[in-house]
């Protein structure tokens, strides 16, 4: 059947034109330090095709918070007085004058913030929106042609100098994706008694969630094949302006719309320059509809519907004659193709046994696939000569495109030779190997080379197999996509062996059981190493010797980690990478993102999965160790030493707990006694008990959390830190602290937040930090408690730091002021006070 493939992407009309009306202002205490900031939400220009479906009118609700930018960029968001528990502003009564509102909110002036916007239906609750980093899209249930799924976001940066007003363009952050026939395709199927009355459509694969402060879809693990349920099809003409003239009334440019549906496409590509992630163009893996008659069988339609393009903010619409006769259809998509490009589908072939099975494999077509009807013991010598030197068996011939081998559920055994490896006579082909198992025989030794199935010379596509053998891949600048596979290892070898040949594999959802090893990226055999990628993401790893993935290349190796599970990996459980010993010399080469990476056999770079470890790890002074997702509580073998400790990057993540040591005296942890301690994203909690913290500890931390009240003891340094208390204590004292310094640090309590009192002389400084009061406190507090029981002299300086809430102290001198209080009536022989760099006492 000839088909001709005919696609349109036009700009997505109907943009939101929203904004919102607030008089909520914080409660500033410093003088000139805030102004207000206006946001007028605006249309940008679209097409004026739809009446309805589309127009933006239903997106009365508006979510929007504030977040601000840390001396390194990070954004943190912001508790602005009026908004809610997770610091937003939710109003779903929004637009009620049109398509216009204004939303206001007082910031502090030289500080940069990022205000994200999400605007929907109400009615609408397919989108979680609690957390404006991370907005889940959910399509279960989800019914087709449903425009209450229609939604706008935009993220915008600016730095306050005093009053101003920003205009804001809201854009989808969805596709939408239609399907539309001829007037006369129409005419003809209601003639012939078919009348299609509703629609549905599966689409793989979209996006589930969303950062609106970068634009970034979720990674490649979430995504999920949307089935849009049955639903009665749009009651309008889908109107495209194919000629460009911007005259959509043309009849020639009106289709009967059959299917409208929202998706969120899975774009991860590289920012192509307007600082927003996500927006470009990507391609569907295969769209299929079933469109439903009021009476008869129901049509469905997916040939063809291969590679579709879709865009952010864009419409793909496909266009045609569907429902009678020949199916004809164009997909292209503006700019327009040079020509249509028609393929012919490759016949498969059922082949049983090993003879048939070689000569389809070896045969010089463009397109090879083959289906195991059984399991099959393949000689790897049928498949042709041996090519020396890279010991390979060549499939298909010199024209030879693609080779698929569809396993079907059964088993293929390679009854190899000495150094055997499959390739392809045409090193620009594809070989696609899936639906089953994989294993050989005849082939074992201590080198990989030997015992390995191994893959060389061109392309490979591996989906949904299990291999009963370790794998090996040797291809020279060639890509190697892994899906569901599972790699069951037979002895101490590698599971998978990657040849350091600038190859770039790209692994998802692999489970590697092995009493070897896992992952080796290795030089070995190789005369000219180049630089490997790997990409590898919802793994799980159980092994018995060496780290989840080795490294030995001059080269080094680009390495990409998400969601990896090495909780079995006996040797680190904590650091996913090691560089090879051997290849230190090199490590700086090796780039790994989302998981960790140490030298093998560096001592003072140490993992650590339990408190257990912990207490080995810290037994090494200068060390710094790298803690796995867990809870933790600091052993004594931590005393005296100077130590850096690093969480996975995500606080939450690991947990350090302070206990009370004894049942006498105070409520010291002596865990750190006399020691030196950088801390770094961990979260560190305590029971808020009077004087708990760690004894004579000097710390710095850096990106924590901590939980409940914190006493200090000795020189302390905290950055981008927040600090969480619930009831009458205190975020902080200061007491055996010297020095003191808080930058780019929240905290948030009921009524009270620092205390500057304790047994020695104190240099309290804090800067670009933000207090917020949560209120339940009686007593009348400021923000920062100044008291004196031991003659001690004070030293406060607070620089650009913002106060929501709080009491001005009606106890000892009346400073005037929320944001610190004399309790104690210290005199200025004793206290000295200066706010942004004004001594006011």
């Amino acid at each position: 059947m000839n088909k001709k493939l005919f696609l349109g992407m036009f700009a997505a009309a109907g943009m939101l034109l929203a904004t919102s009306c607030s008089n909520d202002e914080l409660d500033v205490v410093q003088s000139g330090n805030e102004a207000q900031v206006t946001f007028s939400l605006g249309l940008e220009g679209g097409i004026a095709t739809r009446a309805a479906i589309s127009d933006g009118t239903g997106a009365k609700k508006l979510v929007y918070a504030v977040y601000k930018l840390n001396a390194d960029g990070t954004p943190v968001l912001q508790n602005v007085v009026g908004s809610n528990n997770e610091g937003q502003f939710v109003d779903t009564e929004a637009f009620d004058g049109g398509h216009t509102e204004t939303v206001s909110v007082t910031l502090a002036k030289g500080q940069t913030y990022q205000v994200a916007f999400w605007a929907q239906n109400p009615n609408c609750n397919a989108y979680t929106t609690t957390d404006l980093t991370n907005v889940e899209v959910s399509y279960n249930q989800a019914t087709n042609n449903n425009d209450v799924r229609d939604a706008f976001f935009k993220t915008v940066e600016f730095t306050v100098s005093g009053n101003q007003t920003i205009d804001v363009e809201l854009k989808r952050p969805f596709a939408q994706i239609n399907v539309g026939v001829y007037k006369t395709d129409w005419d003809a199927a209601v003639k012939s008694g078919i009348e299609i009355e509703k629609s549905s459509v599966v689409i793989k694969d979209a996006a589930t969630s969303i950062n609106l402060l970068t634009g970034e879809v979720g990674d490649e693990t979430t995504d999920v094949e949307v089935s849009y349920l049955s639903n009665t099809i749009p009651n309008e003409d889908l109107k495209v302006d194919l000629n460009g003239d911007k005259d959509y009334d043309d009849e020639n440019e009106k289709y009967k719309w059959l299917s409208m549906s929202y998706i969120l496409v899975a774009d991860r590509n590289a920012d192509s320059g307007n600082g927003v992630l996500g927006d470009e163009r990507d391609a569907l893996e295969s769209l299929q509809y079933t469109f439903s008659p009021k009476s008869g069988n129901e049509i469905t339609f997916g040939d063809g519907l291969n590679s579709v393009p879709v865009q952010r903010n864009w419409r793909t619409n496909i266009l045609g004659q569907i429902l009678t006769g020949n199916i004809e259809f164009n997909i292209r998509i503006n700019p327009i193709f040079d020509g249509d490009i028609n393929v012919d589908a490759p016949t498969s072939e059922v082949k049983s046994d090993a003879q048939a099975l070689a000569a389809a494999l070896t045969a010089n077509e463009e397109d090879i696939l083959v289906v195991l009807g059984a399991d099959v013991d393949l000689p790897i010598s049928s498949l042709g000569s041996q090519t020396s030197g890279s010991g390979e068996y060549k499939l298909g011939g010199a024209d030879t495109k693609n080779i698929t081998i569809d396993l079907n559920g059964k088993t293929l055994n390679f009854t190899t030779s000495y150094m055997s490896a499959i390739g392809a006579n045409n090193p620009d082909a594809t070989i696609t190997i899936k639906n089953g198992t994989v294993t050989s025989t005849g082939n074992s030794a201590t080198t990989w080379n030997i015992n390995d199935v191994t893959f060389a010379n061109c392309n490979y596509v591996i989906e949904n197999v299990t291999f009963n053998k370790e794998v090996a891949l040797t291809n020279a600048g060639k890509s190697v996509t892994m899906n569901d596979v599972t790699i069951n290892g037979t002895g101490d070898y590698y599971a998978l062996w990657i040849s350091a040949k600038g190859q770039t594999v790209k692994v998802d959802n692999l489970k590697i059981n092995t009493s070897g090893r896992g992952i080796k990226i290795d030089e070995q055999y190789v005369g000219a190493p180049a630089k490997v990628t790997l990409d590898i993401s919802n793994s799980t790893f159980k092994t018995t010797k060496k780290a989840a993935i080795m490294v030995k290349s001059v080269e080094g190796a680009d390495i990409t980690v998400s969601d990896i599970d090495i909780s079995n990996v006996t040797a680190d459980k904590v650091f996913a990478v090691w560089v090879d010993e051997d290849a230190k010399a090199n490590a700086d080469k090796v780039v790994v993102n989302g998981a960790l990476k140490k030298v093998e056999g560096d001592n003072a770079v140490i993992g650590a999965a339990s408190t257990e470890e912990l207490a080995d790890a810290t037994i090494e002074n200068n060390a710094t160790i790298y803690l796995a997702a867990g809870d933790y509580i600091i052993p004594s073998a931590a005393q005296g030493k100077t130590l850096t400790i690093k969480g996975t990057g995500n606080p939450e993540d690991v947990k350090v707990a302070v206990t009370k040591v004894g049942t006498s005296g105070e409520n010291c942890d002596y865990g750190f006694d006399g020691s030196t301690v950088t801390f770094e994203g961990i979260t560190i909690t305590t029971n808020s008990s009077t004087y708990i913290g760690y004894a004579r500890c000097k710390g710095t931390y850096k990106n924590c959390v901590i939980n409940g009240q914190y006493t200090l003891y000795g020189d302390s340094k905290f950055e981008n830190c927040t600090f969480n208390v619930s009831g009458d204590v205190y975020n902080i004292w200061t007491w055996g602290a010297p020095t003191a310094t808080f930058d780019g640090c929240t905290f948030n309590s009921d009524g009270k937040a620092m205390l500057l009192y304790g047994t020695v002389n104190t240099n309290l400084t804090i800067e670009n930090s933000v207090f917020n009061d949560k209120g339940g406190l009686t007593d009348l507090k400021a923000a920062i408690e100044i008291g004196n029981d031991y003659s001690k002299s004070y030293i406060l300086v607070v620089n650009n730091t913002v106060v929501n809430g709080y009491e001005i102290n009606d106890k000892g001198i009346n400073t005037g002021t929320t944001l610190w209080a004399n309790k104690n009536s210290m005199g200025t022989d004793k206290l000295s006070v200066t706010i942004d760099g004004v001594k006011v006492y």
